[in-house]
């Protein structure tokens, strides 16, 4: 959670810089004689450094991520009736293609029903937590695309950079969201793990 927290710290820093670097280039592209190399230049460091940190901190939050489900998922406090899914998917759910869209989220409501016999299927903060995550992944590939798709001509290029910050603007916020879901989800999950009632007499004791 704590992880998490910098994350969300990150993110809104990283989409305040995005959204300068927007307006900034977006005025340049309607008048490119206020090109200012100064900026550009700072604009250059700040996205080198942006996603080194950005990058760092994704990483590391998802290995807990990973780490934390799959022992959760594991753990004697499940109900075996009620999981649907297999733990090592708490693993491999991840990086499966098209399959990661969904699987991460079906491991979290896998913990989550099978930690409490009462639960249903389909936590709100569960399902907005990953739509946000989808959601921020796919703005980033749109901001790569848009960075790789730059024409030959400076205006071209400067009209590009401004689109892919703009793109970023939108995946920091859904990252914010995301981060802020996720230490919700963490959060109530252990809880409700920590509280089962499938605990066996010889470890409770």
């Amino acid at each position: 959670m704590a992880l998490l927290g910098l994350a969300l710290l990150g993110n809104l820093l990283n989409g305040a810089f995005s959204f300068w670097a927007w307006r900034t280039f977006s005025g340049w592209v309607d008048e490119p004689a206020a090109v200012d190399l100064g900026q550009a230049t700072a604009y250059d460091a700040g996205t080198a450094v942006a996603a080194l940190v950005l990058t760092l901190v994704h990483l590391t939050v998802l290995v807990l991520m990973i780490t934390w489900l799959f022992q959760a998922h594991r753990s004697d406090r499940m109900d075996p009736s009620r999981l649907e899914h297999r733990s090592g998917w708490a693993i491999g759910g991840w990086f499966v293609p098209f399959l990661n869209l969904v699987r991460p989220y079906q491991v979290v409501e896998d913990v989550r029903v099978a930690s409490q016999s009462t639960l249903g299927r389909q936590s709100d903060v569960v399902l907005a937590w990953w739509l946000s995550v989808v959601g921020a992944s796919i703005a980033g590939r749109v901001t790569a695309a848009l960075v790789s798709g730059a024409g030959a001509s400076d205006s071209e290029t400067i009209s590009a950079i401004a689109s892919a910050n703009l793109s970023d603007v939108v995946g920091s916020v859904l990252w914010v969201a995301a981060a802020v879901l996720g230490i919700l989800v963490v959060r109530s999950t252990t809880r409700l793990v920590e509280q089962s009632p499938h605990v066996p007499a010889s470890a409770a004791a």
